[in-house]
């Protein structure tokens, strides 16, 4: 299965007058981070709330805001701090000092930092509305994971493309590796024939083994042969019903050291040719299994 890991989830709803807002963004991430922000009253639920998240959600990384609306207008008791105040303070004494203005400071300048009031939540969250919050966040993650799979309906597409080229290149590389292998063989026989001008000293049964552990050096069947293994289980995994990120990336690499094997064995310009070019495929579908869950 091919899951993006970038799409944006939302939900909202109502509990006791209390306006509820979930807002989930991901972008794509070795693992699954989770950042968080909700009302003070659910700090002590925190390890739930992200349990609740990884039970869900395997990679990526995750910007989680939960927030409230009392809609009544109470915003509950209001606290300072008093350090931050005095900090601010001396922050605009310094900027008075530095322009030179002869201004007098006023409250109406300290209230600009409108961060150093808040307001105190009441306690902790109570079981039912906390409950509630958790049925909120599971229908904003449902709403992302929608996104993210009509991402990877497009991902798949063009991953499947792409190794559909590498095979197409592949089969044509068996094709010529064939056709010059003997060639091949034969030139080497000849060459090393050339190099011995005493012909009574030539133990046959030692050169035809040379020979053939110099053509093995340049066979490419075997390569050939779990390149195109590899490919198929690209294939398979891609379209399963498991989340496939972690198997695909293994799969990439492999794929990569067979291409690389033949490019290092490989004599012919022709085949060299459509080496590069599969190259060039393969890190565009790496670039691309870096956005898949």
């Amino acid at each position: 299965m091919i899951i993006s890991m970038t799409g944006y989830g939302k939900s909202e709803g109502t509990f006791k007058k209390k306006k509820y807002n979930i807002e989930i963004r991901s972008v794509n991430n070795k693992y699954c981070d989770v950042s968080m922000k909700y009302p003070k009253q659910f700090t002590l639920r925190d390890f739930e709330l992200r349990e609740l998240i990884r039970g869900k959600i395997s990679r990526g990384k995750l910007n989680v805001n939960i927030s409230v609306e009392t809609g009544s207008g109470d915003i509950g008791t209001l606290f300072t701090n008093e350090s931050s105040v005095k900090n601010y303070l001396e922050l605009l004494k310094s900027i008075k000092k530095l322009i030179g203005t002869k201004e007098e400071i006023t409250l109406n300048h300290i209230l600009v930092f409108k961060d150093l009031f808040e307001a105190e939540a009441g306690g902790n969250v109570e079981e039912e509305e906390f409950e509630y919050v958790c049925s909120l966040l599971l229908k904003a993650i449902d709403d992302l994971k929608k996104m993210k799979a009509k991402e990877g309906i497009s991902l798949k597409n063009d991953l499947m493309q792409r190794i559909k080229f590498i095979d197409k290149e592949a089969a044509e590389i068996s094709k010529i590796s064939k056709q010059r292998l003997k060639t091949e063989k034969d030139r080497i026989n000849a060459k090393v024939r050339s190099i011995i001008s005493d012909r009574k000293i030539i133990d046959e049964g030692r050169l035809e083994l040379e020979i053939v552990l110099l053509s093995d050096k340049i066979d490419i069947t075997e390569e050939l042969i779990r390149l195109k293994s590899h490919t198929k289980y690209f294939v398979e995994y891609a379209k399963s019903s498991e989340y496939s990120g972690r198997r695909l990336n293994f799969l990439t690499q492999e794929i990569n050291r067979e291409i690389n094997t033949i490019a290092s064995k490989s004599l012919d310009a022709d085949i060299s040719q459509k080496v590069s070019v599969m190259k060039e495929e393969l890190e565009k579908i790496k670039e691309q299994l870096q956005n898949v869950e």
